[in-house]
């Protein structure tokens, strides 16, 4: 009996292990495909979920993929990291057994974009830039400084009175006023409009100066503060994705959309 039971898991070990490497081969060859087919940079990281992998291969269909391509340029954007979540999709087990990926039908596609924050500070031409969210308690938190400083360097409470925190992020970056380099914060809000992404600066401080440094540079920055504003068109995502929604998300902004039906092979703007 006991060498029945050892014989078992044995086999069954073995089987895992099968089903693991085809999983690998697989995953392997559809990203080699992808990255081809999207000129990619490297290929994309492609894990196909469930279990068994085998019995999802037989049927040449698989209901829950991941993807994940960093270093992706698109528009005017040069290092976005895409991810996307794709169901229904086909792949006949012939074609991933002997390397022929041509086609590569999904149901539906739902992914995102992750702007890099470097991204943003050369298209805004400042320094290194940090982006933070901005909760209802730091935009209070904000306005009490800005009441209890006449001289700036804290911003300005009415400016922010209209901010709506749930579509706003802090942007703390370095600029330069009278030939000094002077570290900032802005508060800018940001929204998602004919596909391009807008980012309004609306108020802006000095961070860490003492109050005669922050007096002189106040006026200065308030000249400065369209200069953290700008609209940015991704362009079009790939798989024919566009662009439904915008947020702000563990230090970035990111931003995603759905497509229906797609052949996950067809280049953007197929």
């Amino acid at each position: 009996m006991r060498g029945l039971l050892i014989t078992l898991v044995v086999i069954v070990a073995i089987l895992v292990g099968v089903d693991f490497a085809a999983r690998w081969v697989a995953e392997d060859r559809v990203g080699v495909a992808l990255q081809d087919a999207l000129d990619l940079p490297n290929p994309p990281d492609v894990d196909v979920r469930g279990f068994p992998f085998l019995t999802q291969a037989v049927a040449g269909r698989y209901d829950d993929v991941g993807l994940s391509a960093p270093g992706i340029a698109y528009g005017e954007l040069r290092d976005i990291t895409l991810t996307a979540d794709l169901e229904g999709v086909s792949v006949p087990l012939e074609n991933l057994v002997n390397g022929q990926v041509r086609r590569i039908p999904a149901e539906r596609v739902t992914a995102s974009a992750r702007v890099n924050p470097t991204d943003l500070a050369r298209l805004l031409d400042v320094g290194e830039l940090t982006i933070e969210p901005l909760t209802a308690a730091d935009l209070e938190r904000l306005r009490s400084e800005a009441d209890a400083d006449d001289s700036g360097a804290s911003g300005s409470s009415r400016a922010l009175a209209g901010v709506d925190p749930a579509s706003s992020v802090r942007l703390t970056s370095t600029t330069t006023v009278g030939g000094q380099s002077v570290q900032v914060a802005v508060v800018a809000s940001f929204r998602l409009s004919g596909g391009r992404i807008t980012l309004q600066a609306r108020d802006i401080r000095t961070e860490g100066a003492d109050d005669a440094n922050g007096r002189v540079a106040a006026a200065a920055l308030r000249e400065q503060l369209s200069g953290f504003s700008t609209s940015v068109d991704p362009g079009q995502l790939p798989f024919a994705i566009t662009a439904t929604e915008l947020r702000a998300e563990d230090g970035v902004l990111v931003v995603s959309g759905t497509a229906q039906d797609v052949d996950l092979l067809d280049p953007p703007g197929a």
